[in-house]
């Protein structure tokens, strides 16, 4: 039951008694054998009759209040369901090798963890996004100094201003970086959001050249591109979520971005390959040359704000809901994921149905918000849908409903028939009450790899989020599916467009995502040409657009702003229609000075 509704019930109840009133004044005479008066109903079972009809009348206008959230829901469901999906916790969780390990361990994207120890309500699972390599190195010293720069000589980095410093060394001695197949090492920025979006910042825009060397010193140096550098997190399979191929991928950047911004804060180092051939010992030194330098970083960069063997993680796993046994007494069917732990599992996503007879007959139903509908029905003629409520009371979150309908939508429950459900479920708010420090929580993973120390959390979970949908909410989520990139790059109201686009996916809704949504200043757009590769080595010249995004200047450096370009740089490159690119500028409002101006880019691809 929803407190919604209270209000809607006294509100009926108080009108049909002054109508009620307005009748006895009009008919006393018919009045009289009701017991009714201008004040008052004397009759308990005629006031009984009057609650009922305002219950039932609060009910209907709940409804229509609620801008129907069958019809809203169905369509977004189908288009981009993560739209009104919750947001399952997330963290960033580190890998940590073995003192023994002597070779490379891969953990492939998905690999499933769980707690050591269990809350009330039972464990939390996770699973991960990114295939993770732990290697059997660490990082032993980590540094950012400015001029006079103690570095090997680079004759592509005059003019550097400062130089970022990472000695990395194997676990043990007797152990040579030459005897590891090592091409690419994944770091991750650590440390509070200012020095690690600061840092970012700096690895991305002003980074001159890379060297590989056993030290300063080093008379040959590995020298090797800016590109060596590169994002992570942006990519269709590097996803917090599962999300459908036929969903626009930029909206997942954006609900990942506000959800948990720590998720992008990765960057591979690449080319290792070229020094390991030369041959190295159990040592190596990375030197990144940087055209600028900030003396504040340089004060607070140490071992601790770089991390390997990270990746992000969710709290979602695939399980089997309660059976529903099919009866003709009901129209819809509470799911029910974990009658044993209510207030410890909540359900994400429905991935399949089962539908099974007495006599053993399994048919799969289909989903009738689909594009299946074209496939022979099945013996049943059953399709199911579910509607998303709040959950009962005394929990938090949402409860699912499952229905079953003929293909014109009408009731069509096969009698004495059970219905198992697959499903995706999250551990509802439980993330949020395990302890972050010293050493916990403790996880495991749920099948075992040799060479894994421990794992530990980097981050504290984030809470589970969930969309605000609301008297208009859903409404709001099906107009901006109207937008394009030219609607949102417009010049007089694309800031404003833009901005309110943002807003729809931050579910936190705090001061400081609020103060960076609030942070762009402006956009500007104008046809620009590039240079587009034929794949035979010919390139062609191609129409596109070129952006420009103002930031106030407080939303750079630490603020984010430069975390939230990359974002949109992807965003723009995805919403690019055929046989043209967008190309991304970023700049603080009122400055001439470029910070960052990203290649141009067609859908997922850069034009190079």
């Amino acid at each position: 039951m929803t407190d919604d509704l209270l209000p809607y019930f006294n509100r009926e109840l108080q009108h049909i008694r002054r109508l009620a009133g307005e009748f006895a004044e009009s008919y006393p005479k018919e009045a009289g054998r009701l017991r009714l008066s201008a004040d008052a109903v004397a009759d308990p079972h005629v006031e009984r009759l009057i609650q009922a009809f305002a219950y039932l009348s609060a009910r209907v206008r709940l409804k229509v209040d609620d801008e129907f959230p069958e019809l809203t829901d169905s369509l977004l469901g189908v288009l981009y369901p993560h739209l009104i999906a919750p947001m399952p916790a997330s963290a960033i969780v580190q890998f940590r090798a073995a003192d023994d390990l002597a070779k490379q361990v891969h953990l492939p994207a998905g690999t499933e963890l769980e707690t050591a120890e269990s809350l009330r309500d039972g464990e939390c699972r996770f699973r991960t996004a990114y295939p993770v390599d732990v290697w059997p190195i660490r990082i032993e010293a980590a540094s950012l100094t400015g001029r006079p720069i103690s570095a090997p000589a680079n004759p592509r980095a005059v003019g550097a201003a400062s130089v970022l410093r990472l000695t990395l060394r194997t676990l043990t001695p007797d152990l040579s970086f030459d005897k590891l197949d090592l091409s690419r090492l994944r770091f991750f920025l650590r440390g509070t959001p200012q020095v690690a979006n600061a840092l970012y910042e700096l690895l991305f825009t002003s980074t001159l050249s890379i060297a590989f060397a056993d030290g300063v010193n080093d008379p040959n140096p590995v020298i090797v591109e800016p590109d060596a550098i590169r994002p992570v997190g942006f990519e269709p399979d590097e996803g917090l979520l599962p999300y459908p191929k036929r969903s626009f991928i930029g909206y997942r950047l954006l609900s990942e971005f506000f959800a948990m911004p720590e998720k992008f804060l990765f960057f591979d180092l690449a080319r290792l390959e070229r020094k390991l051939l030369l041959g190295a010992g159990d040592k190596i030194e990375i030197f990144i040359y940087l055209s600028r330098g900030l003396s504040d970083l340089e004060r607070t960069i140490s071992t601790d704000s770089f991390a390997l063997g990270c990746t992000p993680i969710v709290n979602l796993f695939p399980m089997r809901a309660e059976p529903i046994r099919l009866t003709e007494r009901h129209f819809e069917y509470r799911i029910e994921p974990d009658a044993r732990r209510p207030r410890g599992v909540e359900i994400f996503s429905i991935d399949k149905v089962t539908l099974a007879s007495q006599m053993g007959d399994e048919v799969e139903a289909e989903p009738f918000y689909s594009i299946q509908h074209n496939r022979p029905q099945n013996q049943t003629g059953s399709y199911w849908h579910v509607t998303r409520r709040p959950a009962a009371e005394g929990l938090n979150g949402t409860d699912m409903f499952l229905g079953l309908v003929s293909g014109t939508f009408d009731v069509n429950v096969p009698m004495d028939w059970t219905a198992s459900l697959d499903i995706l479920a999250f551990n509802r708010d439980l993330p949020a009450q395990l302890p972050f420090g010293t050493g916990r929580p403790r996880l495991q993973q749920t099948k075992g790899t040799p060479g894994i120390a421990a794992i530990a959390l980097v981050t504290a979970p984030t809470p589970t989020l969930r969309p605000k949908l609301g008297k208009l909410g859903r409404w709001r989520l099906v107009s901006h599916l109207l937008l394009n990139h030219l609607s949102l790059t417009d010049t007089v109201e694309g800031a404003d467009a833009l901005r309110e686009i943002l807003k729809l996916y931050d579910l936190r809704d705090n001061r400081e995502t609020a103060a960076l949504i609030d942070a762009i200043a402006g956009i500007r757009s104008a046809r620009g040409t590039a240079r587009a590769p034929d794949g035979g080595g010919v390139a062609a010249f191609c129409r596109g657009v070129d952006i420009r995004v103002e930031f106030a200047e407080t939303a750079l450096g630490g603020g984010g702003g430069f975390l939230l370009g990359a974002v949109l740089d992807r965003f723009f490159g995805l919403y690019a229609s055929i046989n043209a690119f967008t190309r991304l500028t970023i700049a603080a409002r009122g400055q001439d000075r470029i910070l960052k101006q990203w290649p141009p880019r067609a859908g997922l691809k850069p034009l190079l």
